[in-house]
Formats: C-alpha cells, sequence, structure tokens
C-alpha cells in the first residue's frame, strides 16, 4: 500500500490538470459529483466473493443517469503489470488517491465485514461517498440479512444496492468534460508503467548459468536473499478470509528470484487478522503458507528449497479494529534459511 500511495502521488505531480472540483459555494450536503471513481470494496469477511458481489452491485446502481462511473475492469486495467497493480480492495487514502490521479470529483469506497457461516450471516456492508476534495459527503453501513431461498452473495449483492441508493444520491447530473477521458487514462498507464523502471535496481545477478531476474522486483527480492533480510510478499492476495490465492504475480517474481539465487532456501510464513479463535488462526495461516508453497513448486522451484509454517494472528502489521488493518494482517512473509551448496 505504500508503494501505491507513494507512485499515486508522483503520477498526480506528473499529470497535467488536477481532479475536478465542486463549486465553492456547494457544501458536503448540496455537492453533486458527476465524475464517480467506485473504488474496489475491502473484503474483510469470510466470503470470498462477497466484496466482488457488492462492486457489480454498485456499479449498476450507479448507471448512466447518475453520472459516469468507470468499470473496475478498465480501472485495474490501467495499472496491471505496474507497481501500482491494485490489490482486492483499495483503503480509503489509496481510493481518494486514485480518484485524484483520474480526474474523478468523487470517489465510492468501503468494505464488506463480518462471517457468513451459519444459517444467519453476520456480515455488513460500508460505504463512503467522498468529493473531489476529500470531504465526506455521504456513509451508511447496512447488515446483510439474508431473504428466503437467498445465497449470501445474493443477500451482499441486495445489501449493497439499498445501500448504495442513499450514498449515492449526490451522484447525478451530465458527465463533466473529460470524465475519465481515455487519452488522460492512457497517460496515466503510460507513467504506472514508467515507474516500475524507475525503481532503483539491486546490485548484479550471479553470472550464468544462473537465471537472470526478469523484473525490478525479483533482482530486488534476490538481493534480499543473499542478504538474508525478512520481507513481506508483495503481489500476494487472498479470497477473503481464506487460503484460495486470489493474486500471484508477486509468486511468480519471487520464483524468478529463487531461480536468480539457486542456493537460497527459504521458509513460508503465513499471517491471519485475529478472530478470537488462536486454533482457527494457526490453522488458516498454515494453510496460505501451503498454497504459496504448492504455487511455487508447479511454477519449477524445488520442494525440497522451500518450508512453511503458520503463525496465526502473531506480529499484526496494523490495528485489527478496521478492514484496512485486517486486510493488511493477512500476509505472507518470506524469511532466507541458512544457504546450502548449489548443485551442478
Amino acid at each position: 500500500m505504500a508503494v501505491m500511495r507513494l507512485a499515486a502521488a508522483a503520477l498526480a505531480a506528473a499529470l497535467v490538470g488536477g481532479r475536478a472540483e465542486a463549486s465553492a459555494a456547494e457544501g458536503p450536503a448540496t455537492v453533486r459529483v458527476r465524475c464517480l471513481l467506485i473504488a474496489p470494496l475491502e473484503n474483510a469477511s469470510d466470503v470470498p466473493d462477497a466484496a466482488g458481489a457488492a462492486d457489480e452491485a454498485l456499479f449498476a446502481s450507479a448507471g448512466a443517469s447518475r453520472g459516469k462511473a468507470l468499470p473496475e475492469r478498465d480501472l485495474r486495467a490501467i495499472f496491471a503489470g505496474s507497481p501500482m497493480e491494485l490489490p482486492q480492495g483499495l483503503s480509503p487514502s489509496v481510493a481518494m488517491d486514485l480518484a485524484g490521479v483520474l480526474g474523478a470529483d468523487g470517489v465510492l469506497y468501503g468494505s464488506v465485514e463480518g462471517s457468513g457461516r451459519g444459517e444467519e450471516p453476520t456480515l455488513a456492508v460500508t460505504l463512503h461517498l467522498a468529493g473531489g476534495s476529500r470531504e465526506l459527503i455521504r456513509a451508511a453501513t447496512a447488515r446483510v440479512a439474508r431473504g428466503p431461498g437467498e445465497t449470501t452473495l445474493a443477500a451482499v449483492r441486495r445489501a449493497a444496492t439499498e445501500t448504495g441508493e442513499g450514498v449515492l444520491s449526490p451522484v447525478g447530473g451530465p458527465p463533466l468534460p473529460g470524465c475519465f477521458d481515455p487519452e488522460r487514462l492512457a497517460r496515466v498507464r503510460e507513467l504506472a508503467l514508467a515507474a516500475r523502471k524507475a525503481r532503483p535496481e539491486a546490485p548484479a545477478p550471479p553470472a550464468p548459468p544462473f537465471a537472470a531476474p526478469a523484473t525490478a522486483r525479483q533482482a530486488e527480492w534476490s538481493w534480499r536473499l543473499g542478504a538474508k533480510e525478512r520481507f513481506v510478499l508483495e503481489g500476494v492476495s487472498f479470497e477473503g478470509r481464506s487460503a484460495r490465492i486470489a493474486r500471484a504475480s508477486g509468486l511468480e517474481d519471487l520464483a524468478g528470484a529463487l531461480r536468480a539465487s539457486p542456493s537460497a532456501r527459504i521458509r513460508i510464513e503465513g499471517f491471519v487478522d485475529a478472530s478470537g479463535q488462536a486454533d482457527g488462526d494457526a490453522r488458516l495461516s498454515l494453510a496460505m503458507a501451503q498454497a504459496v508453497a504448492e504455487r511455487l513448486v508447479a511454477l519449477g522451484i524445488p520442494r525440497e528449497r522451500l518450508t512453511w509454517t503458520g503463525r496465526g494472528s502473531d506480529a499484526p502489521l496494523l490495528p485489527n479494529f478496521t478492514a484496512r488493518g485486517r486486510a493488511r494482517n493477512r500476509r505472507i512473509e518470506v524469511v532466507a534459511l541458512p544457504e546450502t551448496a548449489s548443485r551442478p
């Protein structure tokens, strides 16, 4: 997230023209949003597709009659393969940074939290609408309750739609001139991709026959492995509070770093946010670490170079009482182990 925020600030400085602002005479109660960025919701629940279901419902609610909104697939395509490649959900700070970069005059962000287990889910959808100057215009939270014969995801969609109706009421009118202009979006993508090339290069990798790193991140992680540093595995996320891998670009880079450091052995450590059930947290974190190890083996890394363990809810990076904190604490860390002799 820190890399994304720094990259967003750099993009905003590099672009000509800022975000579209609401009229100075309008306060938060009367401001109209006509160019809306719908940021992917954070999923702090144990239902893997809950945030995606809510995102779909919200985009449908913010249809053409309300102004102009950028589809999530188009938003992700702008930053794909760059240091700002989007995670499953966006924190409020990153969502508002991106609204400024893309020229939106409003941003909708939020989260799906709770548990979908049992006969009656304890899920909630929380939405915030902020204006171009980051003022909070509307906010609402709705509990997800399943109707007769209704699936959990259908209930999430309905709750998101009903909550969105009130939160999105200040959104409407003809789109602003240049709203999500294709030339601006293309320029943003160009700058985002250029940011990867501008990252500091790590020391030169070993000479052949070792495989040279193909990306700056592979080179950086190869150097960290040689320096015996612990690091968080970026570019990897899971489907909600589960061990199913949702995003795996970081695993390809870690495999490249390991190929560039053929004598390196690693321990993969899984961490989760605290649920109040230590045994369940330990099992989930171990399953996450094992899923990462199996994916690395599938990418050609010998199994004997890998060990894995679950650390449960140990060592949280952020407080667990926010959706952002819980999502950040669900992570994988890589620990370099004493090296063995390289094989011919």
